[in-house]
């Protein structure tokens, strides 16, 4: 599995950092994250990265519970097109298998799956890197986030039945009854959540208020042409790599007609199908240049159910197969030129 977690895991560490008197960009650049990338939806970080910095920010500021302070403090919004996913669904069942089915495309080193009871039914997330540094702290940074995410969907009065991790606890245990709102069982089998069945049938609400989000801050500021076309492009991208950036989710997303979305588009002298090929190329091209993300990767994360598509694509945007390009981009060709063969 790829160690990898979108960039957008990172936002908010900057800000709690610094509010503990640390320097967030010494810090992130001591496990080699570049602090320019922080909350960018189009770059991966290594998941160990992530878990490093956090486990240290926790030893170095005497703040046991880090991860839950930090996840505290970041919206669902940060898992990106799993987040649109979950909010387009028609019911909380819905919106939960989304979540399930699409963990790995916010980070493929974690996984997740819902387990069905008579009574309750359990969300269970993991990571499936077998060593990863300081693993108790980026489980509950993961555990207050998919808190966070469930109540985006059940509402901020959502409490679980209850909480189950697998470490013991690293603060006092009211720490976690009073984050959770329910009781937390510690060095269990598993990292649940756990709540009744009977939730899984109410419906959600058909506005999508990360969608809302989105178009608001482009438009403010913006020619309204320009506007909308950053508005659509914006979500294209966090679509893609959920295969849901067709015309009549992002519009739906709009809250607009598929053909009032076309209008407004040629209105400013572009198309969907245009953005949506320019989101690839240049999620393609970011992804290329990591040499840690499979080229099988690198196709399902723009949105291709083939790796051969991805070839073809990659032939008409950049003249070569993405191997080259990889090699192009990482510096690969030289080194490999200048090899002797074996004997």
């Amino acid at each position: 599995m790829a160690d990898l977690i979108c960039a957008s895991s990172l936002s908010q560490l900057p800000e709690l950092m610094e509010e503990y008197g640390g320097d967030a960009g010494a810090m992130l650049a001591r496990v080699g994250v570049d602090s320019a990338v922080v909350g960018a939806y189009d770059r991966f970080v290594p998941f160990t990265a992530l878990s490093t910095v956090i486990g240290l920010c926790a030893a170095e500021f005497g703040v046991s519970d880090f991860g839950l302070r930090l996840a505290a403090r970041q919206d669902p919004d940060i898992l990106g097109p799993v987040a649109i996913a979950a909010r387009n669904a028609v019911t909380i069942g819905d919106s939960f298998q989304q979540i399930s089915a699409f963990a790995h495309v916010y980070s493929p080193a974690i996984t997740a799956q819902m387990h069905h009871g008579e009574r309750e039914v359990a969300y269970e997330f993991d990571i499936v890197l077998q060593r990863v540094p300081y693993r108790p702290h980026v489980v509950e940074l993961a555990m207050g986030v998919t808190r966070s995410t469930f109540r985006m969907t059940l509402g901020h009065d959502f409490r679980a039945n209850r909480i189950t991790l697998t470490h013991p606890p690293m603060s006092d245990p009211r720490v976690y009854t009073d984050y959770f709102g329910c009781p937390v069982d510690f060095e269990a089998p598993a990292n649940l959540v756990v709540f009744p069945r009977g939730v899984m049938q109410r419906t959600l609400p058909r506005v999508d208020a990360l969608a809302y989000d989105v178009a608001v801050r482009f438009m403010t500021g913006h020619d309204r042409e320009t506007a909308f076309a950053d508005a659509v492009s914006a979500l294209i991208v966090r679509s893609l790599p959920a295969g849901a950036a067709t015309l009549d989710t992002v519009a739906g997303l709009l809250m607009m007609h598929p053909r009032a979305v076309q209008r407004e588009l040629a209105d400013g002298g572009t198309t969907f199908e245009e953005l949506v090929d320019d989101a690839r190329r240049d999620l393609a091209l970011s992804l290329l240049a990591n040499r840690g993300v499979p080229l099988s990767a690198v196709a399902r994360q723009i949105g291709y159910s083939e790796q051969s598509t991805l070839t073809r694509s990659s032939r008409r945007w950049f003249g070569k197969p993405p191997l080259a390009k990889r090699r192009e981009l990482t510096g690969q060709q030289g080194v490999t030129a200048g090899r002797r063969p074996a004997p």
